[in-house]
């Protein structure tokens, strides 16, 4: 069988934009789920959470008021398997509270190791994405954009979608590992993030076994702050979107691909 052995392949990809937070509700939500699984035989289990919070206008509007913002994270993971031996140790936390710099909303890990028994194979997926949007505002004496040129507007526009996403496929044999985190609550002095790392590696010498993909991928668009008599106010000024997908099919030896995103104003 022809193998693919990756030694390593790390990503790291930061970026600085302008995305404000949107607080915390007042009533706080925390919960976590703690999973624990060995088990010879069929699989099934999944993990979703859709979470939307604003300030300013409702959620349900379409338009956004001067001053709005608006937060949409979906996170879902899935697991299935049709036989073999499974080991999953894996602990999913939420936090609805406005967080600093070094906490997040949404904290995932898990670790995983997977052997075929009889030609069986398992698959799985794992996603995050945060859209963050928002209208102009006259902004606040102490934080006031890189760009701002002292006019009316001190904080511009903004819309900024953000994914990581990893693919298992028809694999025989694995060693997994991955981690994701979400800050999308915060207030204006704290930066969205998103991060992922995901880990694909031999266990006891013997390589993975199947077909593993990675996808990242960012859209940026940003507005100026100007007069609010110049027709401009309002338009695009910065556009920027990217995107990075590896697929390993074979014989892995080690895989490794790590994605971080922090997205904020400057003081």
């Amino acid at each position: 069988m022809k193998w693919i052995c990756l030694f390593l392949v790390l990503l790291l990809i930061g970026g600085v934009s302008a995305d404000r937070l949107p607080s915390g509700m007042p009533e706080s939500q925390i919960f976590s789920i703690g999973t624990t699984l060995s088990a010879t035989g069929i699989t099934d289990q999944s993990t979703k959470m859709d979470w939307t919070v604003a300030s300013g206008t409702p959620i349900e509007n379409n338009i956004l008021n001067s001053s709005d913002l608006i937060s949409l994270v979906r996170y879902s993971d899935s697991l299935m398997g049709n036989g073999g031996n499974v080991i999953e140790v894996k602990n999913f936390e939420f936090d609805s509270n406005s967080l600093g710099r070094s906490a997040y909303n949404i904290d995932s890990e898990k670790i995983l190791t997977y052997k075929s028994h009889d030609g069986s194979h398992l698959l799985g997926a794992e996603s995050l994405m945060m859209n963050n949007m928002g209208n102009w505002s006259s902004g606040s004496p102490s934080i006031r954009c890189v760009f701002s040129d002292q006019n009316e507007i001190q904080l511009p526009a903004f819309c900024n979608i953000v994914q990581a996403k990893s693919d298992l496929i028809n694999i025989n044999q694995a060693k997994i590992s991955t981690k994701g985190e979400i800050r999308s609550a915060g207030g204006f002095s704290t930066p969205a993030a998103l991060n992922y790392r995901i880990a694909v590696t031999a266990d006891k010498n013997v390589p993975a076994q199947g077909t593993v993909r990675t996808e990242f991928a960012r859209s940026i668009m940003e507005a100026r702050d100007t007069n609010l008599s110049d027709d401009t106010w309002n338009r695009t000024a910065a556009t920027n979107s990217w995107r990075d997908r590896t697929e390993a099919s074979g014989e892995i030896r080690n895989l490794q691909k790590r994605f971080g995103y922090v997205s904020g104003m400057r003081a």
